[in-house]
């Protein structure tokens, strides 16, 4: 069961990082852990649903994700409501595009459907 009391004033800016070991935020600039909305993939296929969680809860965001097993990740957004967005599609959940009002996180992986376009930068070593 949750400990502590839920907030019950808004906060001035979203949290940049879900809980430790549930979901992981993908972030725009990681050298300086900038975040964003997340971004799909070129020419790939974004598939969410969008619920609302109390404002600036990360917590209740990621736990919605992790309650779905078809669930990939989340985008917190800084709106009073409808500002949790539920991602399945790992296209939908290609990167972040650095603004500031609202944070993309991955809780689980899978395989886009896309196939890469660029060619591995290194041959495996047997």
């Amino acid at each position: 069961s949750p400990t502590g009391s839920p907030t019950t004033s808004s906060p001035t800016s979203i949290p940049t990082m879900a809980p430790t070991g549930v979901c992981i935020e993908i972030y725009f600039n990681e050298d300086e852990q900038i975040g964003g909305c997340c971004v799909t993939a070129p020419d790939g296929i974004a598939v969410s649903e969008t619920i609302s969680v109390t404002p600036g809860s990360m917590d209740e965001c990621s736990a919605a994700c992790l309650v779905n097993e078809t669930c990939l990740g989340i985008q917190l957004s800084d709106a009073a409501t409808d500002n949790c967005e539920l991602h399945f599609s790992a296209d939908g959940l290609y990167g972040a595009d650095g603004s500031e009002s609202c944070g993309c996180c991955q809780c689980r992986t899978t395989s886009p459907t896309s196939s890469p376009t660029h060619s591995p930068t290194t041959s495996p070593t047997t």
